[in-house]
């Protein structure tokens, strides 16, 4: 089922729900948030894993997917896409909720569940970046010259790895990133590469787990564990890959590896 929730500020939040759990039997929520230059979308895969024992509630962050587009000049903030996630969990009826993030979608992930632990059950971040990115720069005069869709095919090998098939990337392109609004993505761009968590990730306390490649061209298995080392509830899993978005490129084991995690809390 697809819905929308309506911000103060006039942005609609889309969002899907995917249930088919026992309806005699409460469903526990999962809420999955996406990475830069995608939307629910992206976790397709996962909801077969999911949907049959939670409730499985997909959201397109505001500026991308079928959410409000983001202008140019957009000041974005941690504190308002927590704002808008908290928001969706109200709007859900839930107290608390199993939230896992990707990318981007994991540093925010990553920042709930230390800022607003009361609305965090468990927390599953799948290469989140919580240090600042060099090499963005790049990127954006890519994409303020050739375009989006040009820039997604440009990046796109080094999300999916080395052994995806064209068919695939070619759907991340045309059908995801590709699609993102130039705008959004100008602001998006000036915004996410500062971010900086190493001292926020220190205070989660919930059960945690983060996913991460042996071959990601973005950061170290060494340097991942520095930090993960850090939050005393974290357990780090690490996957033979060259892929450095795990979530898109390893769907069906790191949706296994996840519900493993949560099925060992009960």
């Amino acid at each position: 089922m697809e819905y929308t929730l309506k911000r103060p500020d006039g942005c609609n939040i889309f969002y899907t729900v995917d249930d088919y759990s026992d309806p005699w039997q409460p469903a526990e929520t999962v809420l999955f948030v996406h990475g830069l230059a995608e939307s629910g979308a992206a976790w397709r895969a996962w909801v077969p894993h999911f949907a049959r024992h939670y409730r499985v509630v997909r959201l397109d962050l505001r500026g991308f997917g079928r959410s409000t587009p983001m202008s140019a000049t957009h000041e974005w903030s941690m504190d308002e896409l927590l704002d808008d996630i908290e928001a969706l969990i109200d709007h859900l009826g839930c107290k608390q909720v199993h939230l896992i993030g990707a990318k981007s979608g994991g540093s925010m992930a990553l920042a709930m569940a230390a800022l607003r632990p009361q609305r965090v059950k468990t927390l599953t971040g799948v290469t989140p970046p919580i240090l600042p990115a060099a090499g963005v720069d790049d990127w954006v005069k890519h994409i303020n010259s050739k375009g989006v869709l040009d820039w997604a095919a440009h990046t796109m090998q080094g999300r999916l790895g080395s052994k995806a098939s064209q068919a695939e990337i070619d759907w991340w392109i045309h059908h995801l990133q590709g699609k993102t609004p130039l705008t959004t993505l100008q602001s998006y761009l000036r915004w996410v590469p500062k971010l900086d968590l190493r001292e926020v990730v220190k205070k989660i306390t919930c059960p945690t787990l983060i996913i991460t490649t042996t071959g990601s061209g973005l950061r170290s298995v060494d340097g991942v564990k520095a930090w993960v080392s850090g939050v005393p509830s974290a357990q780090l899993l690490v996957m033979e890959g060259d892929a450095w978005h795990a979530a898109g490129a390893y769907p069906d084991a790191c949706a296994a590896a996840t519900l493993k995690f949560l099925s060992a809390l009960k």
